[in-house]
């Protein structure tokens, strides 16, 4: 089995020519490959189970003699993970080596934990010398590096980076910033206005700048209220919240000892139009931060009859009422392409509940478990546990309380390692029973999103067809059609099956 990690993507660092060197490794010492795993924009001080590439491998080690990489840093550049990877690989009887011939199956257990220590000391030593270059620059004001804020370009020598105003995008910033304070305009209606006029949204504006190739991109409400409500446009270096996602809603300056906001450029906006814009932004976002309950029931499971699109669901409630409604996008407005169709949304999603809860409702559920080489960390564990239990037990006496103990905790470990090495079998994913009915994870799910995982896991399909011309404007059940393809873990294993259940099901209903 071939690994391969890499924590950039470059076109000139492809992993090709890496892998290519484990596989004529492999072919000269008379071995098959029998998986290849990848990992890239992954650095190798990342625990082994977050990274996908090494969950493969961790999978596929019960069924491997050797663990091949180009070099020893490809697997981590962290003792402790490389030991955990080490441990796991002996539980499963594997060998981990390097096609530069450094570890070789001859002289893996003496050369590898030392080349390891190496390769940590190497990365601690880059780490603390990237930090303090940009804890220096940070202090200077200068950039860091990245794209610059939208109305700003980067100027002067590589030591010494600033923000120079980009006249042409600092005016579009300026322009939406008086519409906002003076005119009330949205960021909807903003958005709108500069895709019509064919102004470049921030990326794009930068590449057509740097003389690259745009990607024709548009302004969205969001990329609007960002350009505005970022404090960069005060002239401050801004850095992310600890704990909070880097965004222009959680930004904050970089201050300096003194508390002041480091300048990195000259402000586009000054404090009082800055000021008075994110007070407006911030009315208009009542609902920023508030948790949602999760999107409709049926998204992407309404269709509509007319042009198989998708169905969505407005939200619209009056004086405690929900009169929402299920909508197709395509049959709205003067763009609309066919005749409008648009239905109450509550009744369906009752009708089309009801209707799945009645065929599926007493079946078993069951979940999809991935294979995440858990089980083999795991085993490596616990067979490193019934080692030193079992080195403990012959210093006891024999037959005596203690060793009574020992010997119990020794066979609960044993029964535990092998259902671990039956779970370690498993490369594949696979799906697992719940011991559960489907209406119980039904009642579990209580957000929308959960349970129209589960519609979609039985393949429900809902077409909805457009109002009769003249009819009454009340709910008409004849106008949804709820079709099922039956359970995703019978589909996934035997299609004929599920086509049985299904037909199955049709029979269940009145």
């Amino acid at each position: 089995m071939i690994y391969d990690r890499l924590s950039r993507l470059f076109a000139e660092e492809a992993p090709d020519h890496r892998i290519n060197a484990c596989k004529a490794y492999a072919e000269q010492r008379g071995w098959q490959v029998i998986h290849i795993a990848t990992d890239t924009n992954v650095s190798g001080a990342t625990k082994l189970e977050d990274r996908p590439g090494m969950r493969e491998v961790l999978s596929w080690l019960p069924r491997a003699d050797y663990v091949l990489a180009a070099k020893l840093d490809r697997y981590a550049r962290s003792v402790l993970e490389f030991q955990r990877l080490l441990k796991a690989a002996d539980s499963t009887h594997a060998t981990v080596v390097t096609a530069d011939g450094v570890v070789s199956p001859e002289n893996a257990s003496i050369t590898i934990n030392v080349l390891a220590a190496f390769a940590e000391y190497e990365r601690d030593m880059i780490t603390a010398r990237i930090q303090a270059s940009k804890d220096h620059f940070k202090a200077r004001g200068n950039h860091l590096g990245g794209l610059a804020p939208y109305g700003y370009a980067v100027d002067g020598p590589v030591n010494n980076k600033r923000w120079t105003i980009d006249e042409t995008a600092a005016s579009i910033v300026r322009e939406c910033a008086e519409q906002v304070t003076q005119h009330g305009a949205s960021m909807a209606g903003l958005a709108r206005s500069l895709n019509e006029r064919g102004v470049l949204p921030p990326a794009d504006h930068a590449r057509q700048r740097d003389g690259r190739k745009v990607r024709g991109q548009r302004w969205h409400t969001t990329t609007v209220r960002d350009v505005l409500y970022t404090p960069a446009l005060r002239g401050w270096l801004v850095q992310a919240v600890p704990g909070e996602k880097r965004g222009a809603l959680t930004n904050q300056p970089v201050l300096d000892a003194e508390g002041r906001p480091l300048s990195a450029g000259p402000a586009i906006l000054d404090a009082e139009s800055w000021s008075a814009v994110r007070a407006i932004l911030d009315e208009k976002a009542k609902g920023r931060g508030v948790e949602r309950s999760g999107k409709a029931l049926l998204l992407h499971v309404a269709r509509c009859s007319e042009c198989d699109g998708p169905m969505y669901r407005q939200r619209r409630e009056e004086r405690g009422k929900d009169y929402s409604t299920y909508v197709c996008r395509s049959g709205v407005g003067k763009q609309g392409i066919h005749r409008p169709n648009v239905i109450v949304a509550a009744p369906v999603e009752a009708m089309v509940t009801a209707d799945f809860l009645k065929r599926f409702g007493r079946g078993t559920f069951m979940h999809w478990a991935e294979p995440d080489g858990s089980a083999v960390l795991q085993l490596s564990e616990v067979t490193g546990q019934i080692e030193r239990l079992a080195g403990n037990l012959v210093h006891l006496e024999p037959g005596g309380a203690a060793a009574r103990l020992a010997i119990t905790q020794l066979n609960a470990l044993e029964r535990r390692q092998a259902e671990l090495r039956a779970e370690a079998e498993h490369a594949e994913g696979r799906w697992v029973d719940t011991g559960g009915s489907v209406a119980e994870e039904w009642n579990r799910r209580a957000s929308e999103e959960g349970r129209r995982g589960l519609l979609t896991d039985l393949g429900t399909r809902v077409v909805i067809s457009p109002p009769v011309p003249g009819a009454p404007k009340r709910f008409n059940p004849l106008r949804v059609s709820v079709d099922f393809e039956g359970p995703a873990w019978v589909r996934d294993v035997d299609p004929a099956a599920a086509a049985l259940a299904a037909i199955a099901g049709e029979e269940l209903l009145p």
